[in-house]
């Protein structure tokens, strides 16, 4: 998979997308806001489910002007397109986010939301290239719906993100494998340090049942 693009190809495939980059990062950075703006007198999960929750906020702010909609079915949060062959979610990757050398997996386990968003991008995958082995496939949007994730890492000094489509979840639960992967500009935090660990949030699994 051949993820070394140019800012211009950047620019371009996100654009097919309908997307800028300004428009990810500026939502990735709302999420940093959140994320600094806590101090130690906050509980510890409030920061990861802050920043998420703010990342998430930017993302439809500046997309639902433009046409897009919002969904939390089954309390999956994801910003999706007009055409609905679009959505994206939000979540945390490891150390080898952003980076073009390495395979990122996301931070956390995920849940049965990712599972089924993952295994519909490898059925419309595979409907789009039936005689290309899987791992072989580029991304190319269908007529279903194909979800992206942006994936957020954080360091000392940046933060490091990438929209990324992803094709395969490990045993241990977390996305490992991703047929596309956009590499957005690093964010730069001046050399104020921070603690990036606290970032680490699960799939919301809602277990309904009916009372006796």
């Amino acid at each position: 998979m051949d993820i070394s693009k140019s800012q211009i190809e950047v620019e371009n495939r996100l654009a097919q997308l309908g997307l800028t980059q300004a428009m990810l990062l500026k939502a990735v950075w709302q999420g940093q806001l959140a994320f600094a703006s806590c101090t130690p007198n906050h509980p510890p999960l409030v920061r990861g489910v802050w920043a998420w929750g703010e990342t998430v906020r930017g993302l439809r702010e500046e997309l639902i002007p433009r046409g897009w909609d919002r969904t939390d079915y089954n309390n999956y949060s994801l910003v999706v397109s007009s055409d609905s062959s679009i959505a994206i979610a939000v979540a945390t990757g490891d150390e080898s986010t952003g980076l073009a050398f390495g395979t990122p997996c996301t931070k956390s386990k995920k849940g049965p939301n990712t599972a089924s968003a993952v295994t519909e991008n490898q059925e419309q995958l595979l409907l789009q290239f039936p005689d290309i082995e899987p791992e072989a496939i580029d991304s190319m949007v269908g007529d279903s719906t194909m979800t992206y994730i942006l994936l957020i890492h954080r360091t000392q000094d940046k933060v490091r993100s990438e929209l990324s489509l992803p094709t395969s979840l490990g045993s241990d639960g977390r996305v490992n494998a991703w047929s596309e992967r956009i590499l957005l500009e690093d964010i730069d935090l001046n050399g104020a340090p921070i603690d990036p660990a606290g970032f680490d949030v699960p799939d919301i699994d809602v277990q309904i049942k009916r009372r006796a």
